[in-house]
């Protein structure tokens, strides 16, 4: 099946872009050249604990901190800059914060245990994972109601949003087959599957995924991180064939950590607002390895230390936050010298990460400002 074209984009987003004073990003953080007018802030959640915190890019340091929401998958903002939302594995709830005041404001009951939620900003709603059961949940962003709980191959590991709202994937865990389901937001149903299939013709469930986008936000390339593989798959969306595997070069044996495998030896990926690159994070190599975009040319490996896991980067493509869960501390990469800048003392197994862009008024009153 061929990719869907856009048609249109929702005045809300228009809205919100100008708020923030962005176009519309063509990929999942948005691209901003100047933080003025608005809040930067790193969301990190600890997979092992219910203390989740919010680093300042401009300090390094942890500036808050949320209390709750234990075992939470991942943390993501509401693009307004209204709430930030946890998914609660321990409870079975989306759990929505005031990103103010950092106060729970209410748990939205999910089919069952979630795993990675997105938010698509354009179709106004908020999509969840279910790893539990065979389903995504879907909410509407501006009233928290429950739209649909959508029928999928198996339980969901990942949910990713494309940057221009016209496509939603989901990543199937209990089987190999049909890794990536692929919803119509606009009627929010599978309309389509992928399968990652290596060399040999083994197929591999998706773990982290990334999005390659035009200026608008239309899907070019689908990066995946597939199981049991310390790889990047990268497919044409158009045709939704693979184009290539992308490996970094083989470590010794005795350079790798064996808490890295897990079934899942490379867990992270993330495309930079400017496009100019993307970044892979190796759990088993512990490390983040780069690649340049369009030509996917290889760009080298920077150690940060054990269980290297998720990453996000900042708006302006500078620098990259990488949880380090085999340390409990979030490391500041900078892109341009491949060096550490930072390290932060997180929680217990840092994991999933995320940019929020806020709003000067929405700052967290914990920051004391």
């Amino acid at each position: 099946m061929g990719a869907k074209s856009t048609t249109r984009f929702s005045i809300f987003l228009l809205l919100g872009a100008s708020l923030l004073g962005a176009p519309l990003s063509g990929q999942h953080v948005t691209r901003l050249d100047s933080y003025d007018g608005v809040e930067v802030r790193i969301l990190q959640s600890n997979n092992a604990g219910d203390v989740q915190h919010i680093i300042d890019p401009a300090t390094n340091e942890v500036v808050a901190s949320i209390e709750g929401c234990p075992r939470p998958h991942n943390l993501f903002a509401h693009p307004d800059g209204l709430y930030i939302y946890c998914t609660n594995e321990a409870e079975s709830t989306l759990d929505v914060f005031d990103t103010r005041t950092l106060q729970l404001v209410e748990q939205l009951p999910l089919t069952g245990r979630p795993n990675k939620g997105a938010v698509n900003k354009v179709r106004r709603k908020i999509y969840v994972g279910i790893i539990a059961a065979p389903y995504v949940d879907v909410f509407d962003l501006d009233t928290h109601e429950k739209l649909k709980t959508i029928e999928v191959a198996t339980g969901i590991h990942n949910v990713y949003v494309s940057p221009d709202g016209e496509w939603v994937i989901a990543g199937a865990m209990q089987t190999s087959e049909e890794s990536v389901q692929i919803i119509d937001p606009d009627v929010d149903e599978v309309v389509d599957a992928i399968t990652l299939y290596d060399e040999d013709g083994e197929p591999h469930t998706m773990r982290p995924a990334a999005f390659i986008a035009g200026d608008d936000g239309s899907v070019e390339r689908l990066l995946a991180n597939g199981s049991a593989e310390n790889a990047v798959w990268v497919i044409d969306w158009e045709t939704r064939e693979i184009e290539t595997i992308l490996r970094p070069p083989p470590l010794p044996a005795w350079m790798q950590n064996a808490d890295g495998n897990q079934g899942a030896p490379m867990h992270g990926l993330e495309v930079l607002p400017n496009r100019t690159a993307f970044w892979a994070s190796s759990r088993v190599d512990s490390r983040i390895y780069g690649w340049t975009l369009p030509d996917l040319e290889f760009i080298g490996g920077i150690e940060v230390g054990p269980t290297a896991n998720w990453m996000t980067s900042t708006p302006d493509s500078r620098y990259m936050y990488v949880a380090v869960s085999g340390s409990d501390h979030t490391l500041a990469i900078d892109l341009e010298t491949h060096e550490i800048v930072a390290k932060m003392t997180t929680g217990a197994r840092p994991a999933r990460i995320d940019v929020a862009i806020l709003p000067p008024d929405r700052v967290p009153e914990a920051e004391g400002r």
